[in-house]
This record gives C-alpha cells, structure tokens and sequence, in this order.
C-alpha cells in the first residue's frame, strides 16, 4: 500500500489538472465532523462522521443497578450520546431502528430493551440563577415543559395526555407534573427511562457566583432539587425503569445524599473510560478510513 501511496503522489506532481480533480473527490467523500451537532438522528441520517459507542448500550443494559451517572467535561460527546440513548429506546422509533443503527454494532446486537421506553429528556443547561425566586420559577418551568412535552409525545399510548397537559400548564405545576406523568404511565402500563442531561450546569453558576447558601437551600431538604430527584426515586420503584444522569462532577449528587443514593457512579469502573470521548484508537480509525478512502478513489 505504501508503494501505491508512493505512485500517487508521483502522478500527482505531473499532473496539476489531476491533483485538483482528486482532492475535490476526496473532499466530497470525507464525512464531516459534527460539530456542535448533538442530535444522533440529523448525525446518522445526514452522514456525519460518527464513532461507534453503540456498544456501551449492551455494557450498560447488563449492569445490575438501571440508575446510573457518568460525568465528563464540557464538549466530550455527553449530549450526543444521551441522544443516542433516547433513539435506541424510544417506543415511537421502532420503525426507524435499522435506518438508524442498521450499520452500528448495536444494530447487529440488538438488547432486549430496544425501543420499549416512554422516554422522558430533561436538560438543566440555562437555567436563571441570577436569584433564588428566579431560579425556583426557571427550575419549575424546565420541569413542567418537559413534561408537556412527554405527555403530547406519547400521547397514543396516554389517553389523557391533553387534558394532564391543560391542567398542569393551568395550574402551574413544577416537580408536581412529575408525579401526573408517572401516575398516568402506570395507568397504561408503561415503563419510562428519564434521561437528565446537565444535571448539575445550575449549581455549578451558583457556586461560581458565590451564592452558595442559595445552592444549599435548593439541595437540602425541602428544597426544590431535591425534591425533585426524590420524586424520581420514588418513581423508581413502579414506573420508571432506568434513569441515566450526566453532568461534569459529582458534587450535587453527592450533596443530595438521601434525595438520591440510588445511582451508580461507572466513571469509577475502568471499562467506561471510553463511553464518551473521541479517543486516540479513534482518531487513527478514521485517519486510516480517510487514507483507504483516497486510495480506493484514486485506483478505480
């Protein structure tokens, strides 16, 4: 290959024309990295370059507690990879399972769970935290659209899903829509996984802006956080099935104590390390990709 790779690049030099005519083939044939793009459907159905982390899947559906956190810095793939994670699972996407993951290693090893969740999303990034009373209408109002949002969503499969939607927005309710959705899950007999992305992106401005008695009042008992991690807990033990949290540390979790002692942190077990994360093995995986790509072009 190396000798081909050695032609070419003679060829190239002699024939100015013919170097523009492949680099513009190459360019057009190279994926493109999706950058800021954290929406597994838009990545996969519009040919993104995408790792294959589709494997976890299978690590994660096997362990043997279904409450999990795993943290990361900023900008590591968290994002997409909950989507990802909402794909797989999501009841409404079984038609959608091989266009999706028909050419991922999940798609050849299916689990047992593939696409039997209502799936309830919950993202704590932009929250306002420039006052306690703000912070607390903010809170309620990202509670309360989600659970709109879950309610029309699956609305086929809740048959009050208009009317529980009316009554929240009516009556204003925050962590209390939590409790109608879970109530009207076990009525139709369907099980949930919550997925909370930027769990901790709130607490993490109130410490750096040095109102930490707010983020103390907020985590501590009776306080609106954790109520609402105890309503999830609670949720636990009927309806809600799995529950997969992510942020950057571990420090509200930690402080929640009781609210929530129910997960299991797996950045502590090795075999993670490369769940989230576009790692060196990777990066030579598509710069051979790449390489193969031009030589299959050129010699055709």
């Amino acid at each position: 290959m190396f000798i081909r790779f050695i032609c070419v690049i003679c060829v190239l030099k002699k024939n100015q024309y013919l170097c523009q005519k492949i680099f513009i083939m190459i360019a057009e044939n190279i994926k493109q990295l999706p950058y800021g793009n954290s929406n597994f459907e838009s990545v996969i159905l519009e040919n993104y370059a995408y790792v294959d982390k589709t494997k976890f899947i299978e690590l994660l559906e096997k362990e043997s507690n279904k409450n999990q956190f795993f943290i990361r810095p900023r900008k590591f793939g968290k994002s997409l990879f909950f989507s990802m994670l909402s794909c797989y699972y999501d009841m409404h996407r079984a038609e959608q399972f091989q266009k999706l993951f028909g050419g991922l290693y999940i798609g050849q090893n299916p689990t047992p769970r593939k696409n039997s969740y209502a799936v309830m999303e919950f993202d704590f990034s932009g929250l306002n935290t420039t006052s306690p009373e703000n912070f607390i209408k903010s809170f309620e109002q990202n509670v309360q659209r989600t659970i709109c949002h879950f309610l029309e969503k699956y609305q086929s499969v809740f048959l009050r899903a208009k009317e529980l939607i009316g009554q929240i927005t009516g009556n204003h309710e925050g962590v209390g829509s939590i409790r109608t959705a879970f109530d009207t899950a076990v009525i139709a007999n369907v099980k949930t996984f919550v997925i909370i992305d930027e769990y901790d992106h709130f607490a993490n401005e109130l410490i750096i802006m040095g109102v930490e008695d707010v983020y103390k009042k907020m985590v501590q008992a009776n306080g609106i956080v954790r109520d609402f991690y105890e309503t999830l807990k609670i949720g636990s033990k009927s309806v809600v099935d799995r529950i997969f949290i992510t942020g950057i540390s571990p420090v509200m979790l930690d402080d929640l104590t009781s609210g929530f002692n129910i997960a299991k942190n797996l950045p502590l077990e090795e075999r993670y390390n490369n769940m989230i994360c576009f790692g060196r093995k990777n990066y030579y995986r598509k710069a051979d990709k790449i390489h193969a790509d031009f030589l299959e072009n050129i010699t055709r």
